[in-house]
């Protein structure tokens, strides 16, 4: 029973063999799996005990295949066949009709005959990149508190995003309101649109203004407009770092009348930061430096940081656990230099 079993075990294993893909690098090691494809002299491999890896062709000592491959070389010229281990180091097709070499290192694009040509592939996901695609997101924010202090606050903020890979116009409207012992004590309303558009590799030219109404800090209307360059430092799908430098027109108009209104140029500059650090939790980080450019001491620091948790299995509702505030270091005749909250938001993601 036991040498019947051990038997068929290596039937089982050897058909396996002949059933999968295998390639043997210059270094003695031999890989059984499924040949992917090959992009940018890299063979990716799907081993039969761990994720797809990356060979250098430069490494590969034989590759044989248990299907049809298609090839095209350096000069754009395909060739398709099944592929067999003899002689080393070169790619050998074989058909019906005839054997093919090629050497590894002329390889330009390798695929299953099965599969799609990977240019195409790369053409179609351009094309999809150039699409302009609307998202939106809508928010809403209730918080109060009884006892010693009674307090009850609410918000709500709405952002639009219109892209593709190359440009972005982002809307947004905020408003925020709360009352402390019965007396307000926030009401802001806040807007505002930013435009960029990539024009060589990670850099990109912006144009931005926004605005801002808060009759508790005495502003009856504040705006900056801007332009200037951005630059992508880090662009991956789960880390994202940028900043921007660039010049302002700031405008502040007051409640108080006997307060002057304000036309000044300014400098503007900022950073965001993007950390997705799993599926069920990111950080979103924005800071804003807006000093006068006659007198630096004169700014505006505004900062929005918050946690983000998808609640729902399609990540449609997420809750948004943030700190928000703006500095002035030369605020008005009897308010504070920091305006500070906090806030829990429940979002809505759709397009």
């Amino acid at each position: 029973m036991r040498l019947s079993f051990i038997f068929w075990a290596n039937i089982l294993v050897f058909s396996f063999h002949l059933l999968a893909d295998r390639v043997e690098t210059k270094d003695g090691s031999i890989f059984y799996g499924k040949i992917l494809e090959v992009v940018d002299g890299n063979l990716t491999f799907e081993t039969t005990y761990s994720n797809a890896i990356n060979i250098p062709l430069t490494a590969i000592l034989s590759m044989s295949s248990s299907s049809s491959l298609t090839v095209r070389d350096e000069d754009n010229h395909t060739l398709s066949g099944q592929s067999i281990p003899l002689p080393v180091e070169q790619l050998n097709l074989r058909d019906s009709n005839q054997s093919k070499n090629l050497s590894f290192e002329k390889i330009q694009h390798l695929w299953p005959a099965s599969g799609e040509d990977p240019l195409i592939i790369e053409e179609q996901e351009y094309n999809e990149g150039l699409l302009m695609k609307w998202k939106n997101s809508l928010g809403f924010d209730l918080v109060g508190s009884s006892g010693n202090t009674d307090s009850l606050g609410a918000g709500f903020r709405m952002d639009s995003i219109y892209s593709n890979n190359f440009r972005e116009l982002d809307l947004f409207l905020s408003y925020n309101t709360q009352t402390t012992n019965g007396v307000n004590d926030t009401d802001e309303t806040k807007g505002g649109a930013e435009y960029d558009s990539i024009f060589h590799e990670q850099l990109a030219w912006y144009l931005r203004s926004d605005f801002e109404h808060d009759t508790v800090e005495q502003i009856n209307l504040r705006t900056t407009t801007a332009l200037g360059l951005k630059y992508r430092w880090i662009e991956k799908e789960n880390y994202q770092v940028s900043t921007r430098f660039g010049g302002a027109l700031r405008y502040e108009d007051s409640t108080n009348k006997t307060i002057a209104s304000k036309k000044d140029p300014a400098l503007d500059l900022g950073i965001e930061y993007l950390h997705e650090f799993n599926q069920f939790m990111s950080l979103e980080s924005e800071l804003s430096f807006l000093p006068m450019a006659d007198d630096l001491s004169d700014y505006l620091l505004s900062h929005d940081s918050a946690l983000v948790f998808p609640i729902s299995e399609d990540k449609d509702f997420s809750v948004r656990s943030g700190l928000s505030g703006t500095y002035d270091s030369i605020p008005n005749e009897d308010l504070e230099k920091m305006d500070m909250k906090y806030y829990l938001r429940v979002v809505y993601d759709f397009q």
